[in-house]
């Protein structure tokens, strides 16, 4: 997946047919919520709303009219919240903090106005993860940075949005990623991962908000 991104990218840089082509710098914020429909298990969107931070490079090439390539490098941080009852019943909030490489590659179809619509898709690449383990949401019980042990997944995601322009060189997104394959739930008997459940049913919702600069 990642070297066919990569080789749609260096086709369409490498063309001689592009209108116009411009780089820039994209900060912003980014948050990540799951949800699930296992018993054992409560996902609540609200409280598990925590935002974080991304910053990347990205390139914008006009292909047409109303059609804008844009490819995007960055590093993004996010927290995931889960709460979790084992067999006694006892509340645990597991919190686990993921950094990320990510490549995506979207389409800017141009509306009335300043307005794009954005489609496309991303790749998440896991650089590092540290899980915080709370009782009854305040006691924390373990804390373990898992730069040794954990598993170096990419995962894979389909991105909607809206883009606002600013002249013609700032751009405002608001963009919606889903992942496309669910993960397992946590497991109070192994901490260092999210292990697959069997019926893998807990599903990544992520929001983007960022500004963009083009010189």
């Amino acid at each position: 997946m990642v070297k066919k991104v990569l080789v749609v990218i260096a086709f369409l840089i490498s063309t001689n047919n592009l209108i116009s082509q411009n780089f820039g710098f994209r900060i912003g914020v980014t948050t990540a919520t799951l949800t699930g429909n296992n018993d054992a298990y409560d996902f609540d969107f609200i409280e598990s709303f925590s935002p974080g931070y991304k910053v990347g490079l990205l390139g914008s090439f006009q292909l047409s009219d109303v059609i804008i390539l844009k490819p995007e490098f960055s590093y993004r941080t996010y927290a995931i919240k889960q709460t979790i009852y084992n067999e006694a019943n006892n509340l645990f909030s597991l919190e686990q903090s993921h950094s990320v490489a990510s490549m995506d590659l979207n389409f800017d179809i141009k509306l009335p106005g300043a307005w794009s619509l954005i489609f496309g898709m991303g790749v998440d690449y896991l650089v590092l993860k540290n899980n915080t383990l709370y009782a009854d949401h305040f006691d924390q019980i373990d804390n373990e940075t898992l730069n040794n042990k954990i598993d170096q997944q990419s995962d894979s995601f389909a991105n909607i949005g809206l883009c606002y322009t600013i002249g013609k060189s700032i751009l405002l997104d608001l963009e919606y990623r889903h992942l496309l394959d669910n993960w397992g739930s946590a497991d109070l008997t192994d901490q260092n991962q999210l292990v697959n459940s069997e019926n893998k049913s807990v599903k990544v919702h992520m929001i983007n908000l960022s500004a963009a600069i083009l010189f």
